[in-house]
């Protein structure tokens, strides 16, 4: 379906919504193809290839917005829209008051992200890649069984919205990932583990590097064994920062903190974090994937700090909750697919890294635990409290260098204590896929932290 269509279509749907009674309107055209294989067993375990496409709709009457939401863009689909909206209007007692945006200086925006190479994401190009991939893993190691898990998938497709205030914006990019999941064994231990990588051009993958970096991830754990309890320095690894980062992010969204769901409320402008931690978010960084220009509502992004040297800036507003707050938005206004209502979201988060890389950064603590893996982050957390108890893996470090693996450990601390304990960054940031955009995180040191372990473990803190 050409985008000349989908132009007209809404653009007919908001002239019909203003005659049906709605005071303002919107209306959002996306649609979606998407291409997945599977690699199991030296064949090709499964293929998709699917298109999606539907229209979401909102509509504001007496104060209240009603959406509703079709994947048949035809009269019929129109008409139960909009029905299905005012339906909503009439029902919905939303103290907190929606808005349909539009700055008139930039009513037209567009966001074209597009690779210009996906014509190469063919069946036989992920087929091969992925069968060459699934035969190099296992010819890695003898220690290597199966690969339980090999996906090579891409995607793309536009969006397109209009509003009854002149509001006209279009995005469209493109993007392939690729994910591998091995398992090994030795002396009858089991060990898994997993690598990823993300672009935007199949040749682009360095398939060498993907190797490297899964080999290492999987048998170095082998070996492992507990530590005693205690009070441990902790460097955690870029990916395992993240991982517990992005499960209490929800925190620094306003609408956590209106409805009371985030202990942040009141604090900006107040010290949460050491003085040596700053994280922005920067939806234009230019080393991102994809770039934010605006957000769903039409607002104009722009880069922000969220903790500048310890200190908590800003929360992150919709227009909604901005409204409410008595201040504007600061273009974190995002859905989700399709018919998604308009949430406060996150794109590319940046913390600032520090001058040490690893090896320095383990010469410094001298004595610690190297964390790289934490389970449990959907039951171990209280995303209020900041409470967390993890079930956790990594390395000893004495001496100033990586000893051998650890597992069967416990970490246990609070989110905003841990922000107050950290002592450094490293250089080594990478890049996390995560939510929307990417974290770039280094590696990060905490000055202490709760680890249970085995206490016949002698020595070893």
């Amino acid at each position: 379906m050409d985008i000349e269509f989908q132009k007209k279509y809404i653009k007919d749907l908001i002239d019909k919504a203003i005659e049906y009674g709605f005071e303002e309107a919107e209306a959002c055209f996306m649609s979606s193809s998407s291409m997945e294989i599977n690699i199991l067993n030296g064949e090709v375990s499964s293929y998709e290839n699917s298109t999606m496409q539907g229209v979401g709709f909102r509509g504001k009457k007496n104060g209240q917005m009603g959406g509703s939401f079709t994947s048949s863009p035809d009269e019929e689909g129109m008409n139960f829209m909009l029905k299905t909206a005012m339906e909503n209007c009439e029902v919905l007692d939303d103290e907190d008051e929606e808005f349909i945006y539009c700055d008139p200086d930039h009513a037209h925006l567009e966001s074209i992200q597009l690779s210009g190479t996906y014509d190469k994401n063919t069946y036989d190009k992920f087929a091969s890649v992925g069968l060459k991939l699934e035969k190099d893993i296992l010819a890695l190691s003898p220690l290597i069984k199966a690969v339980d898990y090999l996906s090579v998938s891409c995607g793309t497709g536009p969006s397109v919205s209009v509003n009854s205030k002149g509001l006209y914006s279009y995005k469209d990019s493109d993007y392939i990932s690729i994910f591998a999941e091995a398992r090994a064994e030795k002396d009858g231990v089991v060990k898994t583990g997993g690598h990823y990588w993300f672009g935007n051009d199949i040749d682009k993958f360095d398939h060498d590097k993907f190797l490297s970096k899964l080999q290492k991830k999987l048998l170095s754990k082998f070996g492992g064994s507990s530590v005693e309890s205690g009070e441990y320095k902790v460097i955690f690894d870029s990916e395992a920062f993240v991982s517990l980062l992005s499960t209490f992010m929800s925190n620094f969204s306003s609408y956590s903190m209106q409805k009371g769901l985030s202990l942040l409320a009141g604090k900006e402008g107040e010290v949460i974090a050491s003085d040596l931690f700053t994280m922005r978010e920067e939806p234009m960084y230019d080393k991102a994937l994809l770039k934010f220009p605006f957000d769903s509502e039409g607002v104009l992004t722009k880069s922000k700090a969220l903790i500048d040297k310890g200190v908590f800036v800003k929360a992150l507003y919709n227009l909604k909750t901005a409204h409410k707050a008595g201040t504007k938005s600061t273009g974190n206004g995002f859905k989700g697919a399709f018919s998604a209502p308009v949430g406060v979201g996150i794109t590319n988060v940046v913390i600032t890294p520090g001058e040490k890389d690893f090896d320095a950064l383990c010469e410094w603590i001298k004595d610690g635990i190297y964390l790289t893996e934490l389970n449990g982050l959907h039951a171990g957390v209280n995303k209020i409290s900041g409470d967390f108890s993890l079930f956790c893996e990594g390395f000893l470090i004495k001496d100033g260098k990586i000893s051998r693996p650890v597992e069967q450990i416990t970490v246990a601390d609070n989110f905003y204590d841990v922000l107050k304990k950290i002592i450094a960054t490293g250089s080594d940031t990478i890049a996390v896929p995560e939510g929307k955009g990417e974290y770039f995180c280094p590696s990060v040191v905490i000055s202490k932290m709760n680890i249970s372990g085995d206490l016949e473990e002698e020595g070893e803190a």
